[in-house]
């Protein structure tokens, strides 16, 4: 009797605690099992200085998924657990800062497919593959003479650093420290982030939350934003504090920088953290992964499944004999 009353104490502490992820204490099958992928990642943005490794806007992006079996890469729904694009790629499918689709066909040059076109479009009407298409680069830097955060960006016409507009959308901005430089497209100095600086953490606003002491920092989520120190990911909420500490290994990510005939020149790894949605924050330590609240609290515990990752709409990615299905907090629990 004493463990069942600890039990639903402990159920009932889960059920109080706010923001993303929000505490649950018991899970059930949104979509069971019967996915065949070796990994599932978020379709997140390429390129693009900040933007790089951020989520997409709009509902239909948000819930596209990057899956790979064998050595291919598709497309997969995160409501449905379906394929959008059978797997077809040979390198994992990200978005250009534009919101188009960037796809390797088996040469690994970007694809320009009609047929593919289609076949996206009735997923989405908005999105279409891109090749060779670099849109708008973006970053956040401080200004120490002002005080005050400027968000640089620039493309091929050009750069600019005004001072950051108010914003009450409330994400969190990575910022880094600001150096003054001539720009010949433009015809005047502006300010761009400082070769090897360190990063902090700002608002929205542009109010620094944090000293300049982490060596990345990527674009906010669900009030918090990811942090990294030693080679470790943590996140910062929105008062500054580390409400997940720099303990764990990034999840997801792989870049490829291409020559002008679109051939692999370099090829890097770049291991991102998770972002943090409705159903929480993924995290990995070593191989095992596990689900974090907003608070840092374990809501799937490391080793439950093989592997999770992270889904739309406060549903999360879970790996079980081999096979993905889709998880949903059980109601009430």
């Amino acid at each position: 009797m004493k463990a069942v009353c600890r039990m639903i104490a402990a159920g009932l502490l889960l059920a109080l605690l706010a923001g993303c992820g929000a505490g649950q204490s018991s899970y059930e099958w949104a979509v069971e099992p019967q996915l065949q992928a070796d990994k599932i990642e978020p379709l997140a943005v390429s390129g693009g200085g900040m933007l790089e490794g951020s989520l997409p806007e709009g509902e239909a992006l948000l819930a596209l998924c990057a899956a790979q079996k064998g050595g291919l890469w598709g497309l997969v729904d995160g409501h449905t657990g379906e394929w959008v694009v059978e797997p077809r790629f040979s390198q994992r499918p990200t978005l250009c800062p534009d919101g188009h689709l960037l796809a390797a066909g088996p040469d690994g040059t970007l694809l320009s497919d009609p047929e593919l076109d289609r076949q996206l479009e009735a997923y989405d009407p908005n999105l279409q593959t891109e090749p060779g298409h670099g849109g708008l680069g973006v970053e956040y830097v401080w200004d120490e003479e002002t005080g005050q955060v400027r968000r640089h960006s620039w493309n091929e016409s050009g750069a600019e650093s005004p001072i950051l507009e108010p914003d009450t959308t409330g994400e969190l901005l990575p910022v880094r420290q600001g150096i003054w430089e001539y720009n010949q497209l433009e015809g005047a100095q502006v300010m761009k982030a400082q070769p090897k600086s360190f990063y902090a953490v700002a608002t929205a606003d542009g109010k620094l939350l944090s000293d300049f002491v982490y060596e990345q920092a990527r674009p906010g989520s669900g009030g918090l934003i990811a942090v990294e120190k030693k080679g470790k990911w943590g996140y910062l909420n929105g008062q500054g504090k580390l409400a997940i500490p720099c303990k764990y290994d990034g999840v997801w990510g792989q870049s490829a920088d291409r020559d002008v005939q679109g051939n692999d020149s370099a090829v890097w790894q770049r291991i991102w953290p998770a972002p943090c949605l409705e159903a929480g924050v993924v995290v990995r330590k070593g191989g095992e992964y596990a689900l974090l609240s907003s608070e840092g609290k374990k809501l799937i515990g490391f080793g439950t499944y093989q592997a999770l990752a992270p889904a739309p709409d406060g549903l999360v990615w879970a790996k079980q004999n081999g096979l993905w299905g889709l998880l949903r907090p059980v109601s009430g629990s």
